[in-house]
């Protein structure tokens, strides 16, 4: 892969050799991601500009699997398993933020490409695409991760100074600006930033070099090309627009037996409700509560404490595990700790899996476990290993799906395909019956009745931002959806 990379500049101090842009310059490369993409032999890094809390843009090429012949990719998760570290002055330390990339949303017609992060950055500034194109002459600031005159994989941040040569509807020619600032392995996806009175904004992406200069490379020539992206802001703005919900679950939530919606905004950290109707579509949203819940990771609602209102619990970044009673009418009664340690654990879904009226958990571990977790109306038994191999999960929820009594899970793979995982009752549960596959596209999912028919249905925003309702047969099946678009508020 190629990229951007020379002078050595930590994320957030001052150059330690000569400066190639002004100390403002240096604040933003906390926004700067190192994409490390696949594991093993099929390793590769690349880096990317963080443009939305939870997005990240970068060249297409990263992705591709020969992107000397194609830039073209897939759209949905990764084909391999991709992480991002953005705002960390350096890859060994513990600051910052870090997260799987859990979809990719290319450009139609360029080499660039849109990266959801499975968990939205809290407190980095995000970059903003410039308002016009760089002009030729005119001199940008390349930051990426890739290789050095003397380093093969740099643990920070570097800069190069690239100068305009030429410039095309769709990209920008560099050249740089002195004999030791260039584009390396590695730099591929690193953000060309452009410094004015406004501030600092960003004119591209960088996409290909000859790599003068860079560790175990003959060449001399410093030439490189980068995907503009001051055109690009519109498309930026409505990828990244897609992801209202942050987190998302369901449940009859206002108490009129019709289920409702209750979604984490990207926007502001909200919570808001979506009444629902009854027939599978969502209302205008009300708050919560007055709080925001930034920092939140995971959320799963049933009735925990046994008085026949619904409850939300909800896992934070730190590892705790909060409870946030229901009052029966849109709101919460306040909150409380009622679990530690869950950093490891990533999935999570509620339900009465044992049958004491009382919600309990079930929990997949970074492991692959599934654990159990009883509840006993105020916090949770110690887990135990309820079954294993659900690495490859990426969604999951509980209801009564087979119309049994007894609480089942529905499991999203990465592939896409829909498992039933039928409950015998007691925390534990049988084999796996694939039931579904096309569901790849779907990337927050929640067990509800909405229809008050007395069956578990499934709700699920698609990466478009539309609710998905599918009415559930009480056999483990389902019909077609009933769709509310994007935003749905």
């Amino acid at each position: 892969m190629t990229g951007a990379c020379l002078l050595t500049f930590t994320l957030t101090g001052t150059p330690a050799t000569a400066a190639t842009g002004s100390d403002a310059l240096a604040d933003t490369q906390a926004s700067v991601a190192r994409l490390h993409i696949g594991e093993g032999d099929t390793t590769r890094s690349c880096s990317g500009a963080l443009v939305d809390r939870q997005w990240v843009l970068t060249a297409a090429a990263c992705f591709a699997d020969n992107p000397a012949l194609s830039t073209q990719v897939t759209a949905g998760k990764p084909a391999l398993k991709t992480t991002a570290t953005i705002g960390r002055s350096s890859l060994a330390g513990t600051g910052g933020h870090v997260a799987e990339v859990a979809e990719l949303v290319p450009s139609p017609s360029r080499d660039l490409v849109m990266a959801r992060l499975a968990t939205p950055t809290t407190g980095i500034a995000t970059l903003t695409p410039a308002a016009s194109p760089a002009g030729q002459g005119d001199t940008l600031t390349a930051i990426g991760f890739g290789r050095t005159k003397t380093e093969w994989v740099p643990g920070t941040a570097h800069t190069a100074s690239m100068k305009v040569t030429a410039s095309s509807d769709t990209e920008v020619t560099l050249a740089g600006a002195t004999a030791n600032d260039a584009l390396c392995k590695g730099d591929t996806g690193a953000p060309l930033l452009q410094e004015s009175e406004e501030g600092v904004a960003l004119v591209g992406i960088a996409t290909r070099s000859r790599q003068g200069g860079c560790l175990a490379e003959t060449e001399t020539r410093t030439d490189a090309i980068a995907t503009r992206t001051d055109d690009m802001a519109d498309w930026i703005a409505t990828t990244a627009g897609r992801s209202w919900a942050l987190l998302m679950t369901a449940t009859d939530f206002n108490g009129d037996k019709k289920a409702d919606l209750l979604a984490i905004d990207a926007a502001d950290d909200f919570l808001y409700a979506q009444p629902g109707d009854g027939k599978g579509k969502f209302g205008k949203r009300v708050k919560v509560n007055e709080g925001r819940w930034t920092g939140m990771r995971l959320l799963a609602v049933t009735d925990f404490t046994g008085d026949g209102k619904a409850d939300i619990l909800a896992a934070h970044t730190n590892g705790n595990l909060y409870l946030y009673p229901g009052n029966g009418k849109n709101g919460i009664t306040g909150s409380s700790v009622v679990g530690s340690g869950w950093g490891g654990i990533r999935l999570i879904a509620a339900a009465d899996f044992n049958g004491d009226k009382k919600g309990d958990l079930g929990a997949v571990h970074t492991n692959g476990n599934l654990f159990f977790y009883p509840g006993n109306g105020k916090n949770f038994a110690s887990g135990a290993v309820s079954s294993t191999g659900w690495t490859n999960m990426r969604m999951l929820s509980a209801g009564d799906f087979t119309g049994d009594d007894k609480a089942d899970i529905y499991a999203v793979h990465n592939s896409g395909d829909l498992y039933l995982y039928a409950g015998k009752g007691n925390g534990t549960f049988h084999t796996a019956r694939k039931t579904g596959a096309g569901w790849q596209n779907m990337r927050l999912l929640s067990e509800a009745d909405f229809n008050a028919d007395q069956k578990s249905d499934l709700i699920a925003i698609h990466t478009n931002g539309s609710i998905h309702a599918y009415p559930g047969n009480d056999k483990g099946g389902f019909d077609a959806p009933i769709v509310t678009p994007a935003p749905a508020i």
